[in-house]
């Protein structure tokens, strides 16, 4: 060893030795900095920004974005709970990092920090008790010396201010530090004429909306001692837009477009429908799941009987009411609404430049739809390479084209009489596809079986819409509010119902028409359960001395491999006295394993008890009966776990302990 080595080790362990002293010096402080900056005090507030339900879980406008954020800065949350008031009161002094749903202002500007990006954007209405027949939006005056409550420092009161100026009002305004609810009950009690307030913050029946008085885009604001924050909630902000352009327009739908203010018909609208009565809708025949005349009581059936009864139940302060009208098809309900037999049309799919072309305003979409091609199973693979396209249009029924111009321009329309025909003509190659809505598919799958036509997913959506005569300017803002009302998921479901039974009644049908090959398939499984009970007789006779103690292996039964009913073969494994405890499978074939849901493979050499633990003793006892009492069994049998019922026979087979059952 070199004479200064001893030294150099010694040196180096104590300078590794002060290493690890400081990194455990400085450790809790690294960590106690890390966790001070992930943990974020932010304002809580209820409202559709801030909801805590029975069970304590929260959602909202700010409690979804907040968790957005938090995905992408890894911060954890404090809530701090107060009114929205006290909120950005505590934001000034610092007691609250994080608020949502501030307005900006130069004035705030100045006491706190911004986000770059809005988290949204909010409209201000004027609310009434209901019942209040004193204000009208159409009667500026029936405003002058109204006490109107807004929440103090909010900057809704600077828009209703501008609000009396343009239209000439003297207001009284009352600046108010509670909740929305304890507000609101301020104007139930009558200690204020009007509330102001964002759409949506109270349940509709505890406030009539009486008019708009202006609107603004809403921030997150940051404790100005925090600009750090700042930077993070930026960057996080750009990239919540960045992946998704449409986030804030989402969340307004999901938290606030539930609105009341769509709830509620105005002055000019009621007199208008108190003049014209009924709205008469112009329907589509035979086009479920969205309508079609009942054949049996010869009135609207499909989703827009649900849509139009939803509307009716929703609309608070009128009883509107509608009149279907049945139409061969969209084109002709088009035609009978120029001629004034409607005053609407049911489906309709033009954009504005067509609409204006045809005479014609288009609603907001009342459904949506999922668009499918129909294709040659052929053609599945090569399909979706293909740049230009020979598509089969309905002739009657322009939705499909105009839907085509929009989303497919290069694709070549060809068209034809009726449905029918287009599938045809796409089985026989005169075209490409058919477009169709994945609610439409029950009506041609028997068509597509036939023709060996299959579906491949568009990608892409249609919207339903109403049709309006473009003079009708009243009755298009009255069915406007209607496509407001109605919730999606209620649409969605009635959807699907109608999807549902159409399937079923399909399948009715087809029943009726194949009946006569069932009653010959009864047949056929007749005589073949006449074959097994000779089978067996053979079986029995051929028993001697030299195979009376044969153990039975599946070879013997190969002749049931393919026959149409469930057969299996079981030895029957019992303790003392006969008690019966399990069947062991022997054989089994394709049917049975189709009906129980196991390969055969793993079905054979295995027990009952094993694989079907829900097997109740009946079934046991019968089996038994059959297998070691030697007697031939029927019964009627109920699957415990699928609720299916069959015809079970059990029937000995060759030796003692072994026996066959069928299922039909």
């Amino acid at each position: 060893m070199r004479p200064f080595a001893w030294k150099q080790r010694v040196s180096g362990g104590v300078f590794l030795l002060f290493v690890l002293v400081l990194v455990a010096l400085l450790l809790p402080v690294a960590a106690q900095a890390q966790e001070s900056k992930e943990v974020v005090r932010v304002g809580w507030y209820e409202s559709p920004f801030n909801t805590t339900d029975e069970q304590g879980r929260r959602s909202g406008y700010a409690y979804d974005y907040q968790q957005k954020i938090a995905a992408h800065t890894g911060w954890k949350y404090e809530y701090v709970e107060g009114s929205w008031a006290d909120l950005l009161q505590m934001l000034r002094e610092g007691k609250v990092d994080l608020l949502g749903d501030v307005s900006y202002t130069d004035e705030r500007a100045k006491q706190m920090l911004f986000s770059s990006l809005p988290m949204g954007a909010e409209e201000y209405y004027l609310f009434a008790a209901p019942g209040n027949q004193e204000i009208s939006v159409e009667d500026h005056a029936s405003f002058n010396g109204k006490k109107v409550g807004a929440q103090k420092g909010s900057i809704q009161i600077d828009y209703l201010r501008n609000w009396a100026k343009d239209n000439k009002i003297q207001l009284e305004i009352v600046e108010l530090t509670g909740s929305e609810e304890s507000n609101i009950a301020k104007l139930t009690d009558g200690d204020i004429d009007l509330y102001l307030s964002m759409d949506g913050f109270f349940d509709k029946g505890d406030a009539v909306p009486i008019c708009k008085v202006g609107f603004s885009d809403f921030f997150f604001a940051v404790n100005k001692a925090r600009p750090e924050l700042l930077v993070e909630l930026n960057n996080a902000m750009n990239q919540i837009q960045g992946e998704n352009q449409y986030y804030n327009q989402e969340l307004y739908a999901k938290y606030l477009q539930t609105s009341s203010v769509n709830n509620y018909l105005n002055a000019s609208e009621r007199e208008w429908l108190d003049a014209h009565g009924s709205i008469k809708v112009g329907y589509q025949d035979n086009y479920l799941a969205f309508c079609a005349k009942d054949q049996k009581t010869g009135e609207l059936t499909g989703a827009l009987k649900d849509w139009l009864g939803a509307v009716s139940a929703n609309i608070e302060n009128y009883d509107v009411r509608f009149e279907p009208v049945c139409y061969p098809s969209s084109a002709a309900a088009m035609e009978a609404m120029k001629k004034g037999e409607v005053d609407c049309v049911f489906p309709a799919n033009l954009t504005a430049y067509d609409g204006e072309a045809q005479g014609v305003f288009i609603t907001p979409a009342i459904m949506r739809t999922d668009m499918s091609a129909v294709i040659r199973e052929a053609d599945q693979k090569t399909f979706a390479s293909k740049d230009r396209m020979a598509v089969a249009v309905n002739a009657d029924n322009p939705n499909y084209d105009i839907f085509l111009k929009d989303h497919f321009p290069d694709w070549r329309p060809i068209y034809f009489d009726d449905t029918q025909e287009c599938l045809k003509a796409v089985a026989d190659g005169q075209a490409d596809c058919l477009l169709i809505s994945k609610y439409r598919y029950n009506n041609i799958a028997k068509t597509c079986e036939k023709y060996h036509l299959t579906t491949w997913s568009t990608g892409v959506e249609m919207d339903y819409c109403l049709a309006v005569s473009r003079g009708q300017t009243v009755l298009y803002s009255i069915l406007s509010k209607a496509a407001a009302v109605v919730p999606t998921s209620t649409v969605n479901a009635a959807l699907t119902h109608y999807y549902m039974e159409d399937a079923r009644t399909n399948i009715g049908d087809a029943f009726v028409q194949a009946l006569p090959f069932i009653v010959a398939g009864v047949l056929v499984v007749a005589a073949l359960v006449m074959a097994f009970v000779l089978v067996r007789g053979v079986w029995q006779d051929r028993k001697s001395a030299k195979n009376r103690h044969k153990v039975p292996t599946k070879e013997d039964f190969v002749l049931f491999d393919d026959v149409p009913f469930s057969y299996s073969v079981y030895r029957i494994i019992h303790a003392e006295h006969s008690e019966l405890y399990d069947a062991e499978f022997i054989y089994a074939n394709s049917m049975f394993a189709k009906l129980g849901g196991l390969s055969i493979d793993r079905i054979l050499g295995h027990h009952v008890r094993e694989l079907y633990p829900y097997i109740e003793d009946e079934w046991f006892q019968n089996v038994g009966r059959a297998a070691i009492d030697r007697e031939t069994v029927e019964v009627d049998y109920t699957d415990p776990l699928t609720g299916n019922t069959y015809h079970l026979t059990a029937i000995p087979v060759i030796e003692p302990d072994y026996c066959a059952v069928t299922y039909q």
